[in-house]
């Protein structure tokens, strides 16, 4: 974490504050704790610009995966702790952490079998909020990434719908509580419509590089059941496999 500070103008007083800087980044922290749509995992860097009541900015760069959790304060200081591994070990799923339905656990077990040293599960099934909270960060980037990423439908259509018409919701908290507030109208089969993780009759694996990989989408491919798979989601790398039931 890199901090920059500011003084406050030439000839501005700054007034008088009992807050110390280990109270406002303690406040600081307690907000990526308690929005953490908004610090979706895999984000390797976030900015905060603060201005404090004394009239300073402080400028705050956070670094490395976004696994971040506030610690005990002891003696005025605010612990941080970051993990800093390239994928730490409960960044992936086992096949019964999945939750999944049992044509999609099938194909979990059956590719899990035959590369039991490479396959890492990702995803399974979403609650609305997780699902919401999944898509969200990908909106704040691209606007149009529902209707880029998902097959036309009326489900699809709704939720890019409601993205269009509110402009001004900017945050990926914001946008996740606008999407979950639609999705929530929905009947069982219109959320299994729009996305089979909400039913439990998809996952998604960690992309593999080289001629391992190449030979881990080919038996995806040829999964049973398999209803449809992609390596490719508006415009990110996704291995994602879905199943009928």
């Amino acid at each position: 974490m890199a901090i920059a500070s500011k003084t406050p103008p030439r000839g501005t007083a700054a007034p008088a504050s009992s807050r110390t800087l280990a109270h406002e980044l303690s406040d600081v922290l307690r907000v990526v704790e308690a929005h953490t749509a908004a610090f979706p995992q895999g984000t390797d860097l976030t900015r905060i610009l603060l201005s404090l009541e004394s009239g300073a900015r402080l400028e705050l760069e956070f670094s490395g995966p976004a696994r971040t959790r506030l610690a005990d304060e002891r003696q005025g200081h605010v612990c941080f702790y970051t993990e800093f591994k390239e994928f730490a070990p409960e960044a992936f799923l086992s096949i019964d952490d999945l939750d999944l339905a049992s044509s999609a656990k099938a194909g979990a077990k059956k590719l899990q079998e035959q590369f039991p040293n490479d396959v890492k599960f990702t995803s399974g099934r979403r609650s609305i909020e997780r699902q919401a909270s999944a898509m969200a960060p990908n909106i704040v980037t691209n606007r149009k990434w529902i209707e880029q990423t998902y097959k036309a439908s009326p489900q699809s259509a709704a939720l890019q719908k409601w993205v269009d018409e509110n402009p001004t919701t900017t945050t990926a908290a914001a946008i996740a509580a606008g999407l979950q507030s639609v999705m929530s109208s929905w009947t069982a089969a219109q959320q299994r419509n729009f996305s089979r993780h909400i039913t439990g009759d998809a996952f998604d694996v960690q992309p593999v590089p080289g001629t391992q990989g190449e030979k881990i989408k080919q038996a995806i491919a040829n999964l049973p059941k398999l209803n449809w798979h992609t390596f490719q989601e508006g415009g990110l790398e996704i291995w994602h496999a879905q199943f009928d039931t």
